[in-house]
């Protein structure tokens, strides 16, 4: 039997969720940055996981998540200006 799941975009409670679970975190000084890509781009959670499972080490792995959130921002602004 086939059955189709639909999974949203990552939203700051499943970000949390995800981060608590990989680095037993529950605040980190880039939380703020991060909580505000989520909210202006859509990434999927399996994504953030991939950005997340790249470092062990908390800090690395979210400077890297920062980092591939504000290249799918920019991506996204330079598709709709046409670019």
């Amino acid at each position: 039997m086939d059955m189709l799941v639909h999974m949203g975009y990552c939203g700051w409670e499943a970000f949390k969720t995800l981060v608590r679970n990989y680095f037993l975190a529950d605040d980190h000084a880039l939380f703020p940055v991060i909580k505000e890509l989520l909210s202006a781009v859509e990434v999927t959670p399996a994504e953030v996981s991939e950005m997340l499972l790249r470092n062990e080490d908390a800090d690395v792995a979210l400077q890297g998540l920062v980092e591939f959130l504000q290249d799918k921002k920019q991506q996204g602004e330079a598709s709709r200006d046409g670019k």
